[in-house]
């Protein structure tokens, strides 16, 4: 634990986050945000030990860990990051620039909004619950969140593969990471959580806000909690069984199947959309003070933009009342899907 936090670090806010297949949270301490970002801005080891006052042996001991995770490298004698890095002031250039980003993405899904809802129609879930209903997950994240990165990542030209990160934990860590200096929203104000049910290629899926006026979405979070522990006790195996002890709705194998391909269709519409600004986007990305020792910055910082551009765009369209915004500002849905879909990969 650190004993002390120089006033420069202990006002700032500083937020992580990834998309992918691993876990580095258990590598992190709030101590080893800092030091990464005393190494960001330029700091020694001799002087991030004085800055922080720790000892030599337990700033090793946080680097070296780092280093296991394949967060940091050490080149040459040089301490690097291996991910995005963005600093206070270009977090909030990059959040304000993605707003216009997110507009278009919003006009783009009006147009589209009759096909879409035609598609709806032809689900058998259409019997029991409008898309009003369920717009949030179902356009919110299955088209703008996991549709999109998933149709970016195929295309290939912004959207590199994640960078593998294998440690002795897991040796399968492949993910997106980034570091941003600013509020939470400031990482994308709506995200999903998927949670693998007992039942090949069943899951129960939560999109929204995972903070609701700067404190943590509690109802999400005890609906997430109590589906991890009905998976622990597992006594419950069949999807059906787990929609109906969390009072969720559930999208039928067929009704599953027929929903992604809806949202493929218009995320490559989308991405059309998004490509005819491609120049425009690396213009934007290039003169950033980027980590530019990191190796796939470009693709964290996609990553990282579409999260801020379908926010916008999720607001947008709640404001137009193509979206409806639950009161509890989350949905919760139980689906199918074969294979790995967006950065979120198993």
């Amino acid at each position: 634990m650190l004993g002390f936090i120089p006033e420069i670090y202990s006002n700032r806010e500083i937020q992580l986050s990834m998309a992918g297949t691993g876990d580095p949270w258990s590598y992190f301490k709030t101590s080893s945000k800092l030091t990464i970002r005393a190494l960001y801005d330029g700091y020694s080891l001799d002087e991030i030990q004085e800055l922080f006052q720790v000892s030599k042996e337990e700033l090793q001991e946080k680097i070296n860990l780092l280093v296991d995770a394949n967060l940091l490298q050490i080149m040459e004698g040089k301490i690097n990051s291996t991910f995005l890095i963005v600093n206070k002031e270009e977090t909030e250039r990059t959040y304000y620039y993605a707003k216009e980003f997110g507009k278009m993405l919003a006009d783009e899904l009006v147009n589209y909004w009759e096909e879409i809802e035609s598609d709806y129609l032809k689900l058998d879930i259409s019997k029991k619950c409008s898309l009003t209903e369920l717009s949030l997950v179902l356009v919110g994240s299955k088209i703008m969140d996991i549709a999109l990165l998933d149709v970016l990542a195929k295309d290939g030209t912004l959207l590199q593969p994640a960078p593998k990160r294998s440690n002795p934990k897991r040796p399968d860590a492949q993910y997106y990471f980034y570091m941003i200096e600013g509020k939470q929203e400031y990482l994308g104000k709506y995200g999903e959580e998927s949670m693998d049910l007992p039942k090949e290629n069943w899951s129960f899926v939560t999109f929204g806000q995972n903070m609701v006026n700067g404190k943590q979405n509690e109802p999400r979070n005890r609906i997430e909690e109590k589906c991890d522990i009905l998976r622990k006790k597992g006594e419950i195996k069949e999807p059906e069984n787990f929609a109906k002890a969390l009072n969720s709705p559930i999208l039928s194998r067929e009704d599953s199947i027929e929903w992604l391909k809806t949202a493929e269709k218009i995320a490559r519409r989308l991405l059309v959309k998004v490509k005819e600004k491609e120049d425009e986007l690396r213009e934007f990305y290039n003169k950033l003070k980027i980590s530019n020792y990191s190796n796939n910055s470009l693709g964290e910082f996609i990553c990282w933009y579409i999260h801020l551009a379908y926010s916008w765009a999720i607001d947008f369209l709640v404001e137009k009342e193509i979206i409806h915004m639950p009161d509890s500002k989350f949905n919760i849905l139980v689906i199918y899907s074969e294979g790995s879909h967006g950065l979120l990969v198993k």
